[in-house]
């Protein structure tokens, strides 16, 4: 599972949250979060997870949770940034579903962990009247899939009140056929043993998503996050998974320093 917190909400968040303060901008963050995520992974169910909440922003280095990176060009209105982070989307292959597996064909024996790893790449933001763009490319440098992922989502912040935004948004992640073979198809060891063979090859996913950014109090934050992604039949068909979407839920509260 992959949990990363939305770096454009918590940033944007604590930039505000400091901004309202009377003392100079703050570029720290503290608090805590949770997140709780389905899986299409065949017989794995949703998980829970707490974890703190600890961002830093400054004029050159930044991190959130985790994602770090340093600021190459940063305007009021064009954020370009170099960004590490890290790739939790593996599953050791005994947390398939061994009945859910069969039931696709499958022996949850003869198959291998999708292995964790990290990305790197570059993110550009850009902030306009009519909305928030956002552009990223990210390549596996652990060479756990030896693919790479590009993204594109727009977003359009709606101030409910002086103390509620929320931002829905729109956008889609294509994978490469590297990455998407090795998360949602057949390896080649696996072919070996006898699984038969599926490879989705590059795919299109799209996403939806809210934001939510609350002030509880003078440099204290409630952060909410919603995304639902629709896999695309292709992966869909893989005997890997038992459904064609995924839903995560953010929730966490900060204090800016």
């Amino acid at each position: 599972m992959k949990y990363s917190l939305p770096s454009v909400a918590v940033f944007a968040a604590l930039a505000a949250c400091s901004a309202s303060a009377e003392e100079s901008s703050s570029q720290w963050g503290l608090g805590l979060g949770a997140v709780a995520s389905d899986n299409p992974y065949a017989g794995r169910r949703a998980r829970y997870r707490p974890f703190p909440l600890i961002t830093y922003d400054s004029d050159r280095l930044f991190f959130e949770g985790l994602t770090g990176g340093v600021h190459l060009l940063d305007t009021s209105a064009l954020e370009l940034d170099f960004i590490v982070e890290a790739n939790l989307d593996g599953i050791d292959a005994e947390d398939f579903g061994a009945r859910e597996l069969a039931a696709n064909g499958i022996d949850r024996a003869l198959l291998a962990d999708r292995k964790d790893s990290a990305d790197a790449g570059f993110d550009v933001g850009l902030e306009t009247p009519y909305g928030e763009l956002k552009l990223q490319a990210l390549v596996d440098v652990l060479d756990a899939s030896g693919g790479y992922e590009v993204s594109a989502s727009y977003g359009y912040p709606v101030p409910l009140s002086q103390r509620l935004v929320l931002t829905p948004s729109v956008g889609a992640k294509w994978q490469s056929a590297d990455r998407a073979d090795y998360y949602y198809g057949i390896l080649d060891e696996e072919v070996a043993r006898g699984v038969r063979n599926y490879r989705p090859g590059s795919v299109v996913i799209p996403e939806v998503g809210l934001d939510l950014q609350y002030s509880l109090a003078e440099r204290w934050l409630l952060l909410g996050n919603v995304k639902y992604r629709a896999l695309p039949g292709k992966v869909e068909d893989s005997p890997l998974l038992d459904s064609g979407q995924s839903i995560r839920v953010f929730i966490g509260v900060l204090r800016a320093f």
